[in-house]
């Protein structure tokens, strides 16, 4: 499938439909409460259990639903209406959560419920990814984007201050009930969304039994794998976030004990460490709603790539606090101002009726990376260091940010030709 032969022109003063202020608060919505709640699961497991590979195996859970269903969510979320995939999965989320006022001591309970949440959140996901071009235009895409993510930093802000402090409280079933309140506030702000306006595969083309079902699903998915494979863009893309993600995610089950045993920091201090590399990436968001709209996107996937990388084997390599703080405030900028270029350049070189499967596909990638790490920690348990760890995580976002440049040397702004220079473009 070609690429068009060029984009709506950028308005430097766009007027977002009303729409996307429904997304946005649901989506900011709904980031809160998983935070208020994902950040205190972990400490509440370490606390009991004083256990890497507990703690490990929680984060793997996390990361399994992507790699066994991320692909299939993503075909689903180009079959199904999108509006509708939204409110449904935030309901069901938030009945499966209370499942954990049963207590945080079971730790197979915790794993189911984690395990039901992140399967239903990854329908949600691509659904929310293919609508955001449908709600404000190509040509009001990264705007749209940097606004979505300067309303998911926020949420991730605040939701681990808020979480700490409901724990502290009312304990875990206060969190509980304030996280199932979140999914159902984001279903009524999704709930005023269109419906999906095309690009759905209509009901009565699927199969009408069940195996059918099911190999229609495998064939869609695979013809969008098979389509990623052949645009040097998005193959790029690709790569770029699966070796992003394998670094990221190695930080996931070494961060703690980093700070507990190389850094001697208190609880407060990691509460001030949260919210300073939080503030960080709300200023990288903030910057990122001017600027990404303006530049070359690769070359602000390349660069932005590289800086992580360039802080993360700084801030790890420390051995006190205060340098960590001053390098934490430093990560998160640019570090969202990679990620909005990186979504912002992949849904305009993804076709409007591929999205889903395209971003099914890189969820899938990203889970792949995520089972990897946190499942090979569980197996090594407490007898690696964390430095070495994590400097390996900032080793491999280096890697990454070096393979995005090629990227840099695509013509890939909104205004000009998603193909490298010098290729053929059918119009």
């Amino acid at each position: 499938m070609a690429f068009p032969t060029r984009y709506a022109p950028y308005d430097p003063a766009p007027r977002l439909a009303a729409p996307f202020a429904w997304l946005w608060l649901g989506e900011a919505i709904t980031v809160m409460g998983d935070r208020a709640l994902g950040v205190m699961l972990p400490y509440l497991v370490f606390q009991q259990t004083q256990s890497l590979t507990s703690t490990a195996l929680l984060a793997m859970t996390g990361y399994l639903p992507g790699l066994l269903f991320g692909s299939l969510a993503g075909v689903l979320a180009d079959r199904w209406d999108r509006r509708t995939t939204l409110i449904g999965a935030q309901l069901l989320q938030g009945l499966i959560i209370l499942l954990l006022l049963a207590g945080s001591s079971q730790i197979g309970l915790l794993m189911g419920v984690i395990f039901a949440v992140r399967t239903l959140n990854l329908l949600a996901l691509p659904a929310a990814t293919a609508l955001l071009p449908e709600l404000v235009g190509e040509a009001q895409l990264a705007r749209a984007t940097a606004l979505l993510s300067v309303g998911h930093t926020s949420a991730r802000l605040l939701g681990p201050v808020m979480g700490g402090l409901l724990v502290s409280t009312g304990g875990l079933r206060t969190v509980v009930w304030v996280d199932a309140l979140s999914f159902v506030l984001a279903a009524l702000c999704f709930a005023r969304l269109p419906r999906s306006a095309s690009h759905r595969l209509a009901s009565e083309n699927a199969s009408s039994t069940l195996r059918s079902g099911w190999r229609s699903l495998y064939s869609e998915g695979r013809e969008g794998l098979s389509w990623i494979m052949q645009q040097p863009l998005i193959r790029t893309l690709f790569l770029t976030g699966a070796l992003t993600s394998l670094g990221g995610t190695l930080i996931d089950p070494y961060y703690t004990p980093y700070l507990q045993s190389v850094l001697r920091a208190s609880p407060a201090d990691v509460g001030v460490l949260s919210t300073l590399i939080g503030a960080g990436t709300l200023c990288g968001s903030l910057i990122a709603t001017r600027i990404v709209p303006r530049v070359a996107l690769g070359r602000t996937v390349a660069l932005g790539t590289l800086l992580v990388g360039i802080i993360m084997f700084l801030m790890y390599r420390q051995t006190s606090l205060a340098p960590v703080f001053f390098l934490g405030a430093l990560l998160g900028l640019p570090m969202v101002v990679a990620n909005v270029a990186s979504s912002t350049l992949l849904q305009l070189g993804t076709p409007a009726a591929l999205r889903g499967r395209v971003s099914g596909a890189l969820s899938t990638t990203m889970s792949l990376m995520g089972v990897l790490t946190t499942g090979g920690a569980a197996l090594l348990g407490n007898r690696v260091a964390p430095v070495p760890m994590l400097t390996l995580a900032a080793i491999l976002t280096l890697l990454a940010g070096l393979l995005a440049w090629r990227l840099s040397r695509m013509e890939c702004t909104q205004g000009r030709v998603c193909v490298p220079p010098g290729a053929t473009v059918e119009a």
